[in-house]
């Protein structure tokens, strides 16, 4: 209703012919992992907006996420350096383009699938990787050298020449921007991205793809342990423990408190079914590790129905909003002329798209949601009235209504994961998932 209010009440303010643009700003979110991350010399604050310029810093023991709106994200590993350098969405809300620059440290990208024109970059010292849609990982040294590994897709890496990686390769590349050493992917067992992809992919298998959640953990040394949490909706859970190699062990506590023990060669597969909603914990443990330790990753994934249900018991918390909902909805208020969807699907991310030809005045506009933890990430990437883009002025006037920028909302609780799905019948449905 604001949003209408603003477009139809804004009088002359609205109508006068903007140039349509190709692309819309949409800031990138930080998402604290660990604690401690800087942003432009700051202490980095879970959920704030990052624009192009904007520098994140991870310190000893810090990890952060550089959420881009679709869905797309760049981890940093501790002490890495890295610039934000471009954030736009087209007016349908996928990626027009995305840009980091890792100054120094390790990065892992993974990226939704782009659309025809779209960019996706991640420039190292003197060349730059850019793909389609994938997972790989970018490493800088300090004095400038590069390393580049892919684990999904193609990655083209371009300094003074070019080459094109597919999953499995890596390229090394020096302070100048030569490319030398394209060979298989051989792992530093302290690097913990590649077993973050590995994770990924073993939890995904027969789940639903928008509950996948994976970590990527630290360097553990014989006797160490670390514990990371997950907030299912319900359903059968998968957890999945990845490390090089030697020997760790999994504890898997479920949302009564049971526990459960498995240790044993990589991956370590745990299989709860029909797992209640609730806060799940994985405890990991070095049994015996290598001097110097070795990284490890989990993952957890569910394969929660796409169909309409909403939970909120005080700590879990679920909801969705389906096409079919929202059509009766509109019925039953006595609408005619309105339509509101769920537009297509998307593992980390929702489009809403709306449109009315109330008294003969067509307006629409698209509204791509995604988890900026711990908010709800917001980015009005379309809006038009009688054919006239006013996107822009339409993000000004929300802005100034809610005294606050509108790329990221408090929801009453955390938010850890948004994602889009088709249920039966073709229903298209918005899942929010957090906790309290």
């Amino acid at each position: 209703m604001v949003l209408v209010a603003l477009l139809v009440l804004g009088g002359g303010y609205w109508f006068f012919v903007v140039q349509a643009s190709a692309a819309v700003n949409a800031p990138a979110t930080l998402i604290v992992i660990s604690q401690p991350v800087t942003v432009d010399g700051h202490p980095g604050i879970p959920g704030e907006s990052l624009n192009p310029g904007d520098t994140v810093a991870t310190q000893d023991g810090g990890h952060a996420l550089v959420q881009f709106a679709d869905g797309s994200f760049v981890r940093l590993s501790p002490n890495t350096t890295a610039q934000v350098t471009s954030a736009q969405l087209q007016k349908d809300g996928r990626l027009k383009s995305a840009g980091l620059a890792d100054k120094v440290g390790r990065v892992f990208a993974d990226v939704q699938h782009l659309a025809s024109g779209a960019t996706f970059q991640v420039s190292g010292h003197s060349v730059t990787a850019a793909v389609r849609g994938t997972q790989f990982e970018v490493l800088v040294r300090p004095d400038g050298t590069n390393r580049i590994w892919v684990f999904v897709g193609t990655v083209t890496v371009t300094g003074r020449t070019s080459a094109t990686l597919t999953a499995g390769q890596e390229i090394d590349a020096d302070a100048n921007g030569n490319l030398t050493n394209r060979r298989s992917n051989q792992f530093d067992n302290t690097d913990a991205f590649p077993m973050t992809a590995q994770c990924s992919a073993a939890a995904i298998a027969g789940n639903t793809s928008g509950t996948v959640q994976a970590s990527a953990g630290g360097v553990l040394s014989t006797g160490q342990a670390a514990e990371d949490d997950y907030t299912s909706s319900g359903g059968n859970l998968t957890v999945v423990l990845c490390y090089p190699g030697s020997l760790m062990s999994l504890t898997l506590v479920d949302a009564a408190g049971r526990q459960y023990t498995r240790q044993g060669p990589p991956p370590v597969i745990f299989k709860l079914p029909n797992a209640p909603p609730g806060r799940y914990r994985a405890v990991v443990r070095a049994l015996n590790v290598p001097a110097g330790g070795e990284a490890y990753s989990v993952a957890f994934a569910t394969d929660a129905a796409c169909t309409p249900g909403n939970i909120d018991d005080g700590t879990i918390v679920r909801w969705t909003l389906s096409n079919t909902q929202i059509s009766n909805a509109i019925a039953n208020a006595g609408s005619t002329g309105v339509t509101l969807q769920v537009q297509g699907t998307s593992s980390n991310s929702a489009t809403l798209v709306y449109y009315s030809n109330l008294g003969g005045l067509p307006i629409s506009w698209t509204i791509a949601f995604y988890a900026a933890t711990p908010n709800l990430g917001v980015v009005v990437t379309q809006a038009t009235v009688q054919n006239f883009n006013v996107t822009t002025q339409l993000v000004s006037q929300l802005t100034a209504y809610a005294h606050n920028s509108i790329s990221s909302l408090p929801s009453g609780f955390i938010v850890d994961r948004v994602y889009s799905c088709t249920g039966l019948g073709g229903d298209g449905l918005m899942v929010i998932e957090g906790h309290r």
